[in-house]
């Protein structure tokens, strides 16, 4: 439910800032325990090799990765890198802890009231949301399923509550719903009143289909039907059981009708059928896919590091791809598994499959043999959530503001289902070492927590200045930028902000000064990350902006940067599109006609290339050829007159 409407990620930092103190407070209370008591109890798991082995590739990764700070961090509103990934072994190990020693039923219990109470929140407030407005963000100038705010083409219609987005969203119901099926259908044993669980199941149920996701709904129905599987043999003992069975199957109809009735711009059928055609984003899918493959090639074994796919994968777009400076980059897989192959190479990979394959595998084995379901309620609910996220996982991605209830989930049932005999290790600490042992411990705690809230404070700065560059208060916005950089000067989206608001105060107040801090702020920046290629075409076209006053040497270096970025990705069109125009400055004619010849290949109906070259042509003295491009322009965009305007006039 965290949210911070004065971020620039309203949803992602508090969640991930929050998500890093616990599991700072979760080990720092383990360490202490260890030395109050001189020993700990190891509570070992079938599961633990695989979940070692993937941490340890990924420090691996990490260490040999292309740019070992993304890696560590993760690159700036994904933020899956190596500390993501400790919290979420953190948070698998002390719920596997707990629950292999404490396997009662209040304990259980309690850790259920809170998942049901935290879904039937964040389903409300998705439905809210889908027929008026988020109220978590009237406050925020940010889009969301009915269209409050700024909404994209896209995401306008889907649900997204307090995640940011739908397919977040979509993946965290994905986990709750089995969970709650589960226990419904147990409902003796979970102590839970049944009044509470019919609505409770109908609210997440309607939430997770407003989101319109269609690998969430694949895999939550197929955690459903593994549940179902595993307790066909209880619910055939008992006649109440198959009544029950028939009442929540009416739930998932109601659902399904309340959601294809009132569904604007998607209907389920409309989604779920969208699967099976080559078309929009499940094309785009299969063609990413199919290129993936020499790129693993490239780094097979360990990968270019977690959280690197944007910076590798710009090589390797497929044929007939086209991308803009306005439009967001691709910077993930939408295919965890091959996500991880290209990040975490294929060891890293064979490890995560492992996890997944082993504890699915085992669970059903360990349900199977047990004499009695309904003690095991819990645990079968956890493997159809395991399921469910693993398969909507294939389709889209892991991201922090879900994957947390996975990897508790995970524990859980690790704890319940895998667990093996407990092992304690006796530590001889002296009492004067303790006390320095607690000092210590604490020392570096505080300072680990002070580093954690540090991104946090610095992006309610760079929002502050994002806010002030947009109404041209660029004084102002540069001060906010300078204190987020900082705080946190290993962040290039931040410095990228100065150094954009430094070259557009230099061209306001004609002022070489600011153009020449902006100039560093670039390379900065680059140095920073050099594999970033948002960096080169963020300042060539901040450079080309600024040289249109006559800046001769300003249009070279715009020229310059957009070609180190081509390098990284060379099908950005606006890259070749802007060398055009630099050349065209420069009165090197023939090279603008090359580079919007270029961006021509990539986009064949780009309208702005054509008329470029209808100018360029004319004062060449080609009027035949101008007019031939003018017209081009014309009829594919009609509402570019100036193109018809040139037209006429030849």
């Amino acid at each position: 439910m965290l949210i911070n409407p004065f971020l620039a990620p309203v949803f992602g930092l508090p969640k991930l800032t929050f998500l890093i103190l616990v599991a700072l407070a979760l080990a720092a209370a383990w360490c202490i325990s260890v030395i109050k008591k001189g020993s700990f109890s190891l509570s070992r798991s079938w599961l633990g090799p695989a979940l070692g082995a993937f941490f340890i590739l990924a420090v691996l990764s990490t260490l040999q990765s292309i740019h070992t700070p993304t890696s560590l961090f993760g690159q700036y509103g994904r933020w899956e890198g190596l500390v993501t990934i400790a919290c979420y072994f953190v948070l698998y190990l002390a719920a596997h802890n707990i629950w292999a020693r404490k396997r009662s039923a209040d304990f259980t219990r309690t850790f259920f009231l809170a998942l049901l109470a935290s879904s039937v929140l964040v389903s409300a407030t998705a439905i809210i949301e889908f027929f008026w407005t988020n109220p978590f963000l009237l406050l925020a100038k940010v889009y969301c399923a009915a269209g409050f705010g700024q909404p994209n083409s896209y995401e306008a219609g889907r649900s997204m509550a307090t995640f940011g987005n739908p397919v977040f969203l979509a993946a965290y119901l994905a986990l709750a719903v089995p969970v709650i099926f589960s226990g419904l259908l147990y409902q003796k044993y979970s102590l839970i009143p049944r009044w509470l669980l019919y609505p409770a199941l109908l609210i997440t149920s309607v939430a997770l289909l407003l989101t319109f996701g269609r690998a969430a709904l694949i895999g939550t129905v197929a955690g459903v039907m593994l549940i179902s599987w595993l307790s066909w043999d209880y619910i055939k003992k008992f006649r109440t059981r198959i009544i029950q069975v028939i009442l929540i199957a009416l739930i998932f109809l109601i659902a399904f009708g309340f959601v294809q009735a009132v569904g604007h711009n998607y209907t389920i059928v409309d989604r779920v059928t969208s699967i099976f055609k080559l078309q929009g984003s499940t094309l785009a899918r299969v063609q990413m896919w199919i290129t993936l493959l020499p790129l693993i090639s490239e780094r097979p074994l360990l990968g270019s590091g977690p959280d690197t796919f944007k910076y590798v994968f710009g090589k390797y777009k497929p044929e007939g791809w086209v991308e803009h400076i306005y439009n967001p980059l691709i910077d993930k897989a939408h295919s965890d598994s091959l996500q991880i192959a290209v990040t975490h190479g294929l060891l890293g990979l064979a490890a995560y499959l492992w996890i997944f394959i082993l504890f699915i595998w085992l669970g059903v084995k360990r349900v199977r043999a047990s004499g009695d379901r309904r003690e095991s309620w819990f645990a079968i609910g956890v493997l159809g959530a395991a399921l469910a996220y693993m398969i909507q996982l294939q389709f889209n991605f892991s991201h922090f503001t879900a994957s947390p209830l996975f990897w508790l989930l995970l524990g859980s049932g690790s704890g319940l289902l895998m667990s093996r005999p407990v092992k304690v290790i006796s530590l001889e600490i002296p009492r004067a070492k303790k006390v320095v042992l607690f000092a210590g411990i604490a020392v570096v705690f505080l300072t680990l927590t002070a580093l954690s809230t540090t991104p946090l404070a610095a992006d309610i700065y760079f929002y502050k200045g994002r806010s002030l560059q947009a109404i041209k208060k660029y004084p102002e916005a540069i001060q906010e930028y300078e204190r987020a950089v900082s705080l946190n000067g290993l962040e290039v989206t931040y410095m990228l902000a100065l150094a954009d608001a430094r070259m557009q105060l230099g061209q306001q107040a004609k002022n070489t000064r600011y153009i020449n801090l902006a100039l560093a702020g670039f390379d900065r920046a680059r140095n920073i990350n050099p594999v970033d290629e948002q960096i080169y075409f963020k300042a060539g076209d901040a450079f080309l902006n600024a040289g249109r006053d006559g800046g001769a040497s300003l249009m070279r270096k715009s020229i310059d940067w957009n070609n180190q970025g081509l390098i990284l990705n060379p099908v950005m069109v606006d890259a070749y599109l802007d060398n055009g125009v630099a050349y065209a400055y420069l009165g090197d004619y023939d090279d603008a006609i090359d580079a919007w010849l270029d961006a021509l290949k990539i986009e064949p109906g780009n309208d702005r290339a054509y008329f470029n070259l209808g100018w360029v042509y004319e004062q060449k003295g080609r009027p035949d050829l101008a007019k031939k491009n003018y017209l081009k322009a014309y009829r594919l965009n009609p509402r570019l007159h100036e193109a018809r305007a040139a037209f006429d006039r030849l």
